[in-house]
């Protein structure tokens, strides 16, 4: 009955014009969402929306609900791939310059692909 309400209610809006009213549990998966990634920056979009998703899909199995819970709470005390991304820096600043070194050596070597102006002066004495 209220998917039923919701759809036709959704269709009303549609040829109205107007934004489709939202439904009770859409506001509430939406907060709940909003309100763990602001208090979880360290969280992923993907991991809040998977554990959101979960909290209302799994309500009805108490054990599942629980693992699920729990493997939240898991996850956020887990050293997560975004928090090191600083860590490589370094050396990926480092293989940057490599490979634009590669690219502009390799653009030099065919003539008229680097405007003579942007070619680095090379030094003959012969010419003087």
């Amino acid at each position: 009955d209220d998917d039923a309400a919701a759809a036709a209610a959704a269709a009303s809006a549609t040829t109205t014009g107007a934004a489709p009213p939202t439904t009770n549990q859409s506001f509430l998966r939406d907060h709940v969402a909003t309100l763990l990634s602001t208090s979880f920056p360290n969280l992923t979009k993907r991991q809040v929306v998977d554990f959101v998703v979960g909290l209302f899909d799994l309500r009805a199995d108490l054990p599942t609900f629980k693992t699920h819970l729990r493997d939240f709470l898991i996850q956020l005390k887990e050293f997560s791939v975004e928090d090191n991304r600083d860590l490589y820096s370094e050396e990926r600043a480092t293989e940057d310059a490599e490979r634009q070194t590669r690219e502009r050596t390799a653009r030099l070597a065919v003539p008229g692909l680097v405007n003579p102006h942007d070619r680095p002066m090379e030094d003959n004495d012969d010419d003087l």
